[in-house]
């Protein structure tokens, strides 16, 4: 494994990244990061308010950043499919990074579409992004697509015929990380799919591992800045970071000429904290079948189905 140092990123000018959830938390060190090395970053977000004083804070931090947005509900099936036009629309498209996302919601909603809206934005949402965006990175030699993955996914019940209830009354950390579950698993069957139609892009995933707005550094107007105290953050440290940490698997994952499709990156030290290695799969995310089911409810749902050429 090659050294990698997130301080010292390697340039990547004529370079251009998507980056979806750019505007908060730790899709906005992603995209930073990403800026910081000389490529045009398009933030791609369903808050332009949000987005916009992201774009302001980090031009105020770089001024030569190249930086672009566009609008992405991915609750909402006509958004996808405007946003994916936007993005075909690039000259080039080196790597999207789906970062964004629903967290648990305290009251059950549904998305556009009619699903339940945390499972329905996560995965597919996600899904059908995928669909419509793969023709854009296929025209982009040594492309990526990176899936932000999330540790709940070790919690996760995940069965494809019973997504929409997943038990009563309704809770919504359950459909939450069988989300995080079903996208992983759909990053590793799309890689496969990849591999099999000998295509140029890969599909990585990354995780952040434990990662705290309070352990973050400032970036006001774009973040809340609300740190904790000497005497909570030094022994969080421990076992969590800031998410600007949080963001190093993924700009990992993005930019490292080592990367191959279908592994997967999070922090070194116990999944949670630290600099962004390789980690083993484990047995929960190589169940083959498993992943085919989740791929053919996607494309029942989403009414889409991506294929590469």
């Amino acid at each position: 494994m090659t050294t990698w140092n997130p301080a010292r990123l390697p340039r990547q000018d004529n370079r251009t990244f998507v980056v979806t959830g750019g505007g908060a938390g730790i899709g906005f060190f992603i995209a930073e990061q990403l800026a910081s090395t000389g490529a045009e970053v398009v933030i791609a977000a369903r808050s332009e308010e949000r987005a916009t004083r992201a774009l302001e804070t980090l031009a105020a931090r770089d001024p030569q950043a190249r930086l672009g947005f566009i609008r992405l509900d991915l609750a909402d099936p006509a958004s996808i499919e405007s946003a994916a036009a936007e993005i075909g629309a690039l000259p080039r498209l080196d790597a999207l990074v789906l970062n964004a996302g629903l967290k648990p919601q305290t009251e059950h909603h549904t998305s556009v579409a009619g699903d339940e809206l945390v499972f329905g934005t996560n995965q597919l949402g996600n899904f059908a992004l995928i669909a419509r965006s793969l023709p854009a990175l296929e025209r982009t030699p040594g492309s990526r697509l990176v899936t932000m993955g999330s540790l709940g996914y070790t919690l996760a019940r995940l069965d494809p015929s019973d997504v929409d209830h997943m038990g009563r009354p309704y809770r919504s950390l359950p459909f939450y990380t069988a989300s995080k579950y079903a996208q992983m698993l759909t990053a590793f069957e799309l890689d496969r799919r990849l591999r099999a139609a000998n295509s140029p892009v890969a599909s990585v995933v990354a995780h952040p591992g434990v990662a705290m707005d309070q352990l973050a550094p400032d970036r006001r107007p774009a973040l809340p800045y609300v740190p904790w105290p000497a005497y909570r953050a030094i022994p969080a440290r421990l076992f969590s970071q800031g998410k600007d940490a949080g963001a190093w698997p993924a700009v990992r994952a993005t930019l490292d000429p080592t990367v191959n499709g279908g592994e997967m990156w999070g922090p070194r030290f116990l999944s949670s904290r630290g600099a962004p290695v390789r980690e083993r799969l484990p047995r929960k995310l190589r169940t083959l079948e498993l992943a085919r089911e989740i791929w053919d409810l996607s494309v029942s749902r989403t009414g889409l189905d991506p294929q590469p050429r």
